[in-house]
């Protein structure tokens, strides 16, 4: 009797039991799917990835990168104009920058081929001042891009591939990327032929009838007209497994703005201010610049385990930001003793009624790398350009700019005396040892050497405090000499100064940039 009781009570509870653990589970939430794992994309090299739940593929990468320079702005850029160009207690020499980079690629197969998207974003701070910008923002798809890229015009470059300080007379867009919309037509073999056209690089367009035309350590003064068209160009690729070669064509629009007046009794119009712009003046013909340019790079294993050498030539008239150099500045290197560089880089020059003569440019470039070991290599590179005048355009400088003791003068540089010849050269040349301890990861440290063949080489320059502008006779208070240069006459003359750049850099799962 008191078995069955006691086997009826646990019967009874285990029912309660099952009862209850029912209900629970029927409370608990469904069980979680399968998590879908991020699966490798082989398609277009390594590092792509699916992104979950598409048939895209996507690609990280990027680097950080630290420059420290002596002699130098930005940690890299040579000091031969501008601030830096006075050489002297005013001037930082030693200078840094600080970058972040990443770049995102994405992929997906369309029945066209590939569709293609490529950002890229660099954020930094260079001397102290913060900054970033989109170094690439564009769109590939059926022979097609579209957006901030790498131009199919650069041929070869010699940018940190080669060394660290930036190259000033070379055209390329590879650092930052351009604006522009191109075809690519792929011949087969490595052979490419592409048309496109950028947004307008260009260099000062001058009218040498104003007074404030040319200062030293300063760009000449921009008459520039409003952007037109873009600069179209067509372009031939050839990438083998012995490197490379490119050629360009290219035009340019080279337009101005309007005549000034001067001031004088019936000029145009009878009365208004000196040196003023104004569209009833009228204005010169435009004018159409041109280039040609052509580079390449030969691999050379047979001399090291990376070894290589390469070059590029440019040539145009009215296109300086392409044959001379996108980022090459006009120049004002001081060195002691009252001597001064000079030279400026523009598209073209005029003056009141006259038409724009178009100013010629042309640029050499080579470099050679050798890897002593895998890991450890050293090259030398350099950069010769050359500015010229022809002789229509050097009368527009006898007439405007030369004779500059009289009223009416340039208020940034009157010559005292001496030759009249606004031709000038640049030279960069330098050399860089480099150290791969892991794969992205560098160090590096070079020397360059910048030297300006100056214009007027052998004139002698007033570089006053003051000047009579015009023929109203009105002495103008200006400040052409930069830093702390006392004013009095400078000895025109070639001057060369030194840099060293340090490098410091890692690269991760980098991301192609074209």
């Amino acid at each position: 009797m008191r078995f069955s009781g006691n086997k009826t009570i646990f019967l009874c509870s285990a029912a309660v039991l099952l009862v209850a653990s029912g209900a629970q589970a029927a409370d608990l939430p469904a069980k979680a799917k399968p998590v879908e794992y991020v699966k490798i994309c082989t398609m277009y090299g390594d590092g792509f990835y699916y992104i979950p739940g598409s048939d895209t593929c996507i690609k990280f990468g990027g680097y950080v990168r630290a420059d420290y320079g002596f002699n130098t702005s930005g940690g890299r850029n040579p000091a031969y104009g501008g601030t830096q160009g006075a050489q002297d207690r005013t001037v930082a020499q030693y200078s840094t920058r600080h970058r972040g980079n990443l770049a995102v690629d994405t992929r997906t197969q369309t029945e066209y081929g590939a569709l293609r998207t490529m950002t890229s974003i660099h954020v930094q701070n260079q001397d102290q001042t913060e900054s970033s910008n989109v170094s690439r923002a564009f769109i590939q798809w059926a022979g097609f891009t579209i957006g901030h890229a790498k131009s199919y015009s650069d041929t070869w470059s010699l940018e940190s591939d080669w060394h660290y300080a930036t190259q000033q007379n070379q055209s390329d867009t590879g650092a930052n990327g351009t604006n522009q919309f191109a075809y690519t037509y792929e011949l087969g073999k490595g052979v490419a032929l592409s048309f496109g056209a950028d947004e307008r690089r260009s260099k000062s367009v001058t009218n040498l009838s104003r007074p404030d035309a040319l200062r030293v350590g300063a760009e000449p003064n921009n008459s520039f007209a409003g952007q037109r068209w873009p600069d179209p160009h067509a372009d031939l690729h050839i990438n083998q497994e012995w490197g490379f070669w490119a050629l360009s064509l290219l035009a340019h629009d080279v337009s101005a703005t309007s005549y000034t007046t001067t001031g004088a009794v019936g000029a145009c119009p009878s009365g208004a201010p000196t040196g003023v712009a104004l569209s009833t003046c009228g204005h010169p013909a435009d004018r159409v610049g041109w280039a040609i340019m052509e580079g390449g790079e030969l691999k050379l294993p047979m001399l090291g385990p990376g070894d290589r050498i390469g070059y590029f030539a440019h040539y145009g008239q009215g296109t300086s930001a392409y044959s001379a150099g996108s980022v090459l500045t006009s120049a004002g290197l001081f060195g002691s003793g009252n001597r001064a560089a000079v030279g400026w880089v523009t598209d073209g020059t005029y003056v009141n009624g006259s038409r724009i003569e178009l100013t010629t440019s042309w640029t050499a470039a080579a470099g050679y790398e050798h890897f002593w070991t895998p890991t450890l290599s050293t090259s030398v590179f350099g950069g010769y350009t050359s500015i010229r005048y022809d002789g229509a355009a050097k009368s527009l400088f006898a007439q405007s700019v030369c004779p500059r003791a009289a009223a009416g003068g340039q208020t940034g540089f009157n010559l005292a005396s001496g030759p009249c010849d606004p031709d000038w050269q640049y030279l960069q040349v330098g050399t860089r040892m480099q150290w791969l301890p892991s794969p992205g990861w560098r160090f590096g440290v070079e020397g360059v050497y910048t030297r300006v063949y100056s214009a007027f080489d052998g004139a002698r320059a007033n570089l006053a405090g003051t000047n009579t502008s015009g023929t109203t006779g009105v002495v103008t208070a200006i400040n052409p000499v930069i830093g702390a240069r006392p004013s009095g006459v400078y000895s025109i003359g070639d001057q060369g100064t030194w840099a060293i750049v340090f490098r410091a850099q890692r690269n991760f799962n980098t991301a192609s940039l074209q």
